[in-house]
């Protein structure tokens, strides 16, 4: 099937024909098949449409939705690499390429959200009818709609669907389904809408009239609390109103339910032997089609001809639910983490003449054409309408119609950060909030990056805990204009270089997010681990080297980047993927490269490798309260859990066949300092941590709770116990049973059992308590 992405305020999401002629440069495209998820992306794609159709293949691919089990997201954007190899296999698909339509006026995207609404049509069954919903015709649907005692047919053109809820009887359902098909079959006339929904090309001229619809759309029936993400994006308010059926229920019979087992008992570890040799794939970002690398220096164009790029001008506006404002000159960088910001960057890419290889014998080839991108920075606690507001104020500034790109807080990329050339700030809170607030003169400062120009602070909590001995800090007392550059006992010299370039920034601009603003004078000082001066420790509370991984007697080195892995088995497959820094540099140690919002923003319940060089964790996280608890489920846990523990304990033994190093097995809300300190930040969860039992708080080895799962023999008692031990499937307790404890339970033998029905198999082992 081939999904249609268009839209600016509600983005809309229909099912289109799928033919290389559906295609625009203006909108985003899912091309979906059971082997197959590619995310086609037009030239002129506005940047909520790449944002929605990003985050749709993502879920469809990791939730295996809509009959799609690809084992990854292929992109393909039209402006980059749409000629590429994956692009023939992509056009294969649809038929061959033919020619497509250009893009429409900006303008487009609003009007076609309004338009194709005139289409949606909404039935109710009442009796043996179905009645039309006049108050929900030919408007976006809401979940108000939805009633457990009701059933509804939804008309949206290529996809007519049947709904109902889950207290509605067998007869109504069959009578839905009934009249629902002489709908799909019957007549249909679009010729009081503005856009034909069976073909939405405005230069086409298909008929608006006919009898029947077109074999490629698609009459679904729904249950509650079984929709698919296609439904799901209809209506208007299906992420607020009802989170609690985000996650996918399983509601199949138990037959189904033992195969499915059977399916999960099948994962295989990952070959550990990929997972080793570091990434070399440099950063890039591609704006407008042309590869800027870190946003400055010496670029490639197109033609593989050498150019450089420059600044010329950075803008920034603060943007509000309803406003936006201009931020003054010494307010630039200054960002809060409750609020969302868009940064306009002006720069030039010039012909350079010379010998490429010696950059001294370089000159330019004349001033180059200005160009324009829009980032919209999103704070990592800042709300969803602030989000969306941000967005749309992206749209509404870029009056020169430049590259928009969506920016989260710690996942900056390095032509984003080198705009505030080592003066980007994320401070604590909201910036309305901390302006009438009325804080302490303390303020302390975590250093993050790689090269002066493109590091940047982060504002944690004032005390000794937040001190880590890999990187450097910055302690600021607003009143006196005293800077203290903290550099602790293992910081490598170029977090030290980012740390002093950003001290200078500080006292060269005195923000007043800083309470700076009236300081005659700002004094730097660096101070070493274990060297601080008395007033140090009084901006921090008190000296308490307990409070953190102190390293000061720690003999080693280093010298060496973390390494971060997520690992699942949604897809049927276990897999395992790196997690990498956008702001990287090839060969070089970076501290500190992860945060612990990559672990706990993750879909739970998660499972993480991390390699800290003398010792490898695995992170387990926690069973979400409004999730599925049967014990199917918990055993396709265990058995993801299972793989994750041999492919570590693999990666020890491949990392470093004579010494492997330890592997821990760890849980959320229970993290020891050794491993907490291996990031810039951390906050204790207090929800998570009251849920962890005496067992889980405790460090364990992995390779011990491994044994514990791979158990395959317990006694009768044992299987009978609720909870069940770990790693048991509770749809086969039978096999766990030795010769004796089997005929003892369920009175026969074990080949008398097998050569039973399934459906005797499970009747007695119902009776006996084995189910």
């Amino acid at each position: 099937m081939l999904l249609r992405i268009k839209g600016r305020r509600h983005v809309q999401t229909r099912l289109v024909e799928p033919k290389a002629g559906s295609l625009n440069s203006g909108d985003c495209y899912l091309l979906l098949t059971p082997q197959h998820c590619f995310l086609w992306i037009g030239e002129f794609a506005n940047v909520i449409e790449k944002a929605k159709a990003s985050e749709l293949a993502t879920f469809i691919q990791t939730k295996r939705d809509l009959g799609c089990k690809a084992p990854q997201v292929t992109v393909i954007d039209e402006a980059v690499n749409g000629n590429s190899s994956k692009a023939k296999e992509f056009w294969n698909l649809l038929g061959g390429r033919t020619d497509y339509q250009a893009a429409g006026d900006p303008e487009e995207d609003e009007a076609y959200e309004n338009a194709i609404l005139e289409s949606n049509c909404v039935y109710r069954l009442v009796e043996d009818k179905l009645v039309p919903d006049n108050e929900s015709w030919a408007k976006i649907p809401t979940c108000s709609l939805l009633n457990s005692k009701e059933v509804l047919l939804l008309d949206f053109g290529s996809e007519v669907y049947i709904w109902h809820g889950k207290e509605v009887s067998l007869g109504q359902r069959k009578m839905a389904i009934q009249l629902g098909k002489q709908l799909w079959s019957g007549p249909y006339d679009y010729t009081n809408c503005r856009v034909n929904p069976l073909d939405q090309n405005p230069q086409n001229t298909s008929p608006k009239q006919g009898e029947g619809r077109p074999d490629w759309a698609i009459f679904g029936r729904l249950t509650e609390h079984n929709e698919t993400i296609l439904f799901k994006e209809k209506f208007l308010d299906w992420a607020e109103h009802r989170k609690d059926t985000e996650k996918e229920k399983e509601c199949v019979v138990e037959s189904k339910r033992s195969s499915a087992s059977e399916s999960d008992s099948d994962l295989k570890p990952y070959d550990a032997k990929l997972m080793v040799p570091p990434s070399t794939t440099p950063v890039s970002t591609v704006l407008d089609g042309l590869n800027i690398l870190r946003g400055y220096g010496i670029i490639e164009t197109g033609d593989g001809r050498p150019a450089e790029i420059q600044t010329t001008g950075v803008d920034v506006w603060h943007i509000q639910e309803f406003e936006y404002s201009e931020m003054q000159r010494e307010s630039i960088g200054q960002f809060h983490e409750g609020d969302t910001y868009v940064i306009k960057w002006k720069y030039t890419v010039s012909s350079i003449v010379g010998k490429y290889q010696k950059p001294e014998q370089i000159s330019g080839g004349g001033a180059g054409k200005e160009k324009y991108a829009y980032f919209f920075w999103q704070g990592c606690k800042s709300s969803v309408s602030a989000k969306g507001a941000s967005a749309l104020m992206t749209v509404e500034l870029d009056m020169e119609r430049g590259a928009q790109v969506l920016v989260s807080q710690s996942k900056e990329p390095p032509c984003f950060l080198q705009l505030f050339q080592g003066g980007m700030v994320i401070h604590a809170g909201c910036r309305e909030e901390d302006e009438n607030s009325t804080k302490g003169p303390w303020r302390l400062f975590c250093v993050r990056g790689q090269v002066p120009v493109e590091g940047s602070l982060l504002e944690v909590e004032c005390s000794c805990r937040s001190l880590r001995s890999r990187t450097s800090l910055i302690l600021i007392n607003s009143l006196s204009g005293l800077v203290y550059l903290w550099h602790g006992c293992k910081t490598q010299n170029v977090i030290r270089e980012v740390g002093m370039k950003a001290a200078q920034a500080i006292k060269e601009r005195c923000p007043r997010e800083m309470g700076l603003q009236g300081c005659s004078m700002v004094t730097v000082c660096e101070v070493e681990e274990g060297s601080e001066p008395v007033e140090f420790f009084t901006g921090l509370g008190q000296r308490n080297l307990k409070a953190y991984d102190c390293m000061l007697k720690d003999p080693g080195k280093y010298n060496f980047t973390p390494r971060l892995f997520r690992s699942s088995g949604s897809s049927g497959e276990f897999t395992v993927q790196e997690l990498l820094n956008p702001a990287r540099v090839t060969g070089s140690v970076m501290a500190m490269p992860h945060l612990q919002e990559d672990l706990y923003s993750s879909s739970q319940p998660a499972l993480f490798l991390l390699d800290n060089c003398m010792e490898v964790y695995l992170w387990q996280g926690w069973w979400p309260v409004d999730s599925e608890n049967t014990g199917s489920a918990l055993f396709r846990w265990n058995m993801e859990r299972k793989c994750a523990m041999e492919t570590i304990l693999q990666y020890c033994k491949e990392k470093n066949p004579k010494r492997p190093p330890r592997a821990y097995l760890i849980h959320a809300g229970a993290e020891p300092l050794t491993f907490t300190n291996i990031f810039p930040q951390w906050e204790p969860v207090l929800e998570i941590a009251s849920k962890t039992d005496a067992v889980q708080n405790k460090v364990m080895l992995v390779q011990d709770v491994l044994a514990r799962l791979c158990k395959t023999q317990y006694t009768l008692e044992e299987i009978q116990s609720r909870p069940l031990p770990e790693g048991v499937d509770p749809l086969k307790l039978e096999i766990y049973l030795s010769d004796e404890d089997f005929q003892r339970a369920l009175e026969m033998k074990r080949d008398e059992f097998n050569s039973l029905p399934n459906w005797k198999q499970i009747n007695l082992k119902k009776a006996k308590g084995l189910f």
